[in-house]
C-alpha cells in the first residue's frame, strides 16, 4: 500500500517533503513519511525533475 502511494504520490498533488540524498538542500534528513500537498501539476513537475521543493521554488 505504501509503495503505491509513494509511487503514484504526485498523480494526487503530493511530494516526498524530505527526500533521501537531499539533506544538504533542505537542511532535514530524510523522511519517508514526510508528504506535502502541492496541487497536481506541481507535484508532477517537482516529481518529473527530480527536486525538492526548496529547488522548485529558486
Amino acid at each position: 500500500m505504501c509503495g503505491t502511494f509513494r509511487a503514484r504520490a504526485a498523480e494526487f498533488g503530493f511530494i516526498l517533503r524530505y527526500p533521501k540524498g537531499k539533506e544538504a538542500v533542505t537542511g532535514i534528513g530524510w523522511e519517508p513519511w514526510h508528504f506535502r500537498y502541492v496541487g497536481i501539476p506541481f507535484a508532477r513537475e517537482i516529481a518529473d525533475r527530480g527536486l525538492t521543493l526548496e529547488e522548485y521554488l529558486l
